[in-house]
């Protein structure tokens, strides 16, 4: 099963105000009795808020390219990094596990396009089917009204009654989401993702083939590499991590991390080693933030590169190595 979403479009109007108009659908909406120019006026208004950055509303189409519902992302506030979402299935989609792959296509846009720390999801006391359907998420916090007073006070003016609040934050998402897979046979397919990491090709063909080498998956998409080689019977060193730049910087390379150091101590690890270049100021702060500490410093291990490398204004020479202990 699988959904994919699409942008707002008038030829959408007739399915959606056919499936908006059931009284399963409108009443938990709270929506009036309309007519198709009604849903027409909508979507154009729709495509209006998005072209203005304040919503990034969808339409959600099964496997077979039918309208099934409608998903959205509102309010967005960049300055805050959160938003808001919106969501509802036709009646006759309900209980088939289309509110959990909307939910994800929609939520990687969220987290990963457009950087986002937080949305919240919010549902009228009386709706007990979309509370129901909260729930059943498995990256979601429920019951967040305290956390959160000033969201859940503007949510309940908005809708005029009762609310609860729950939110899908980033880190819990990103969990989800984020996977290892062990890559089997031939790695020739996975050089460019290495030398994102390391710009020398004749470097990264030393040690391509050495240690055990893992693809970094977000659902079912490549997202980087990660490639780990023993040292000893318990010290290990994360050779090579590389992210797509699309992804860098959402909190995959953390996640991937833990997962990894966690692998690493099933297999009797004690160390892990990992090296950065002087110049990578980003790494030297995400490793140390990870628990990692300052374990050696390798002069001119850089100068011998075909080509210099230069980052943040300044000259790669040295490899700064850090250790943590499992």
């Amino acid at each position: 099963m699988a959904v994919t979403l699409v942008r707002h479009d008038v030829k959408y109007a007739e399915a959606m105000h056919a499936l908006s108009s059931m009284p399963q659908v409108r009443d938990a909406l709270g929506l009036p009795a309309g007519k198709v120019e009604d849903t027409i006026h909508f979507i154009k208004r729709e495509r209006i808020d998005e072209e203005e950055g304040k919503t990034v509303p969808r339409v959600i189409l099964d496997e077979e390219g039918q309208v099934i519902g409608v998903t959205s992302l509102m309010f967005i506030d960049r300055h805050k990094k959160s938003c808001h979402i919106g969501s509802w299935l036709g009646y006759q989609f309900w209980g088939k596990g289309y509110n959990l792959e909307a939910k994800t296509a929609i939520l990687d846009i969220a987290f990963f396009e457009l950087g986002l720390s937080r949305v919240f999801a919010g549902a009228r006391k009386v709706n007990i089917r979309s509370q129901k359907a909260q729930e059943k998420l498995p990256f979601v916090r429920l019951g967040v009204e305290k956390d959160y007073p000033e969201e859940h006070s503007w949510l309940e003016v908005k809708e005029k009654q009762p609310c609860v609040l729950n939110v899908f934050e980033r880190e819990d998402y990103v969990r989800y989401r984020t996977s290892l897979e062990k890559v089997e046979g031939n790695r020739e397919a996975f050089l460019p993702q290495l030398l994102l990491a390391d710009e020398s090709e004749v470097a990264v063909r030393k040690y391509l083939d050495k240690g055990t080498l893992y693809k970094i998956n977000c659902g079912e998409l490549l997202v980087g590499v990660a490639l780990v080689i023993p040292q000893t019977n318990t010290t290990i060193e994360l050779k090579n991590i590389a992210i797509v730049p699309k992804y860098q910087g959402k909190g995959i390379g953390k996640e991937i991390l833990r997962q990894l150091t966690e692998e690493c101590q099933k297999d009797g690890y004690q160390t892990v080693l990992v090296g950065t270049a002087n110049s990578s100021i980003d790494n030297i702060a995400f490793y140390q933030k990870a628990g990692f500490r300052m374990e050696a410093i390798e002069k001119d291990f850089f100068s011998h590169y075909p080509e210099p490398i230069y980052e943040n204004g300044i000259r790669a020479l040295d490899m700064i190595f850090f250790s943590k202990q499992l």
